[in-house]
């Protein structure tokens, strides 16, 4: 039986794993947006508003182009309605990852800080929900002669997602601060939807084997 169960467990890790779905490379010029939208000002595409959101090569993680943020204070900005496609993609995922940086300090900037503050779902059954991560808020501290930096922030929404009871509309949010004297741009690159690695599903099919074995 114990061998059954292996086998079971082995293809399972086989048959889940899918390339990861990017949602945001903000690469496409003019129409760079990709779809997402500052939640604080209308819900408007970020392309409508070129004094908050550009383009930029700071902390490029894939394709040519990063998007540049410029935003000062606390604001929950950043955000994306899925289309049919990309809910589909959620709905086969348990993690959203996105890649955040902060320039190089040109040497007018003494302190302070710039950080992703939180991060919100909302769909049908959970609602509106805080999914941010232990870890998070996501900081980037400032001090004269610091560098050019780049984090991935991680969320596993698989709760959220089993909580789901109709897929008419998902939304992801970010809430971005800056402070103390921090600069005000951020730059993000590389949004994306994707299931864990086989390391992590191996370990949880060692957990299962485990379980199962205590049980009998």
């Amino acid at each position: 039986m114990n061998k059954w169960i292996a086998l079971v467990l082995a293809g399972l890790m086989l048959g889940v794993q899918a390339p990861a779905l990017v949602i945001g490379n903000w690469e496409t010029m003019p129409n760079y947006g990709d779809g997402w939208i500052d939640w604080g000002q209308g819900q408007v595409p970020i392309e409508t508003l070129p004094a908050k959101y550009s383009v930029g090569t700071v902390g490029v993680t894939l394709g040519s182009q990063s998007l540049r943020v410029d935003q000062s204070g606390w604001a929950q900005s950043l955000a994306i309605k899925l289309d049919a496609a990309q809910r589909a993609a959620f709905m086969s995922s348990s993690i959203f990852e996105i890649d955040v940086s902060v320039r190089a300090n040109d040497g007018s900037i003494s302190g302070g800080y710039s950080q992703v503050f939180a991060v919100y779902m909302n769909a049908a059954g959970p609602g509106w929900t805080n999914v941010t991560p232990s870890g998070v808020p996501l900081n980037f501290y400032w001090w004269p002669g610091s560098p050019q930096r780049t984090q991935t922030l991680s969320v596993d929404y698989t709760a959220f997602r089993n909580a789901i009871t109709s897929t008419g509309y998902i939304e992801i949010i970010l809430a971005l601060n800056t402070g103390g004297g921090a600069p005000t741009d951020m730059y993000f690159d590389n949004a994306r939807l994707l299931v864990p690695e086989p390391a992590t599903l191996a370990l949880l099919a060692a957990g299962a084997l485990l379980s199962f074995r205590k049980r009998k």
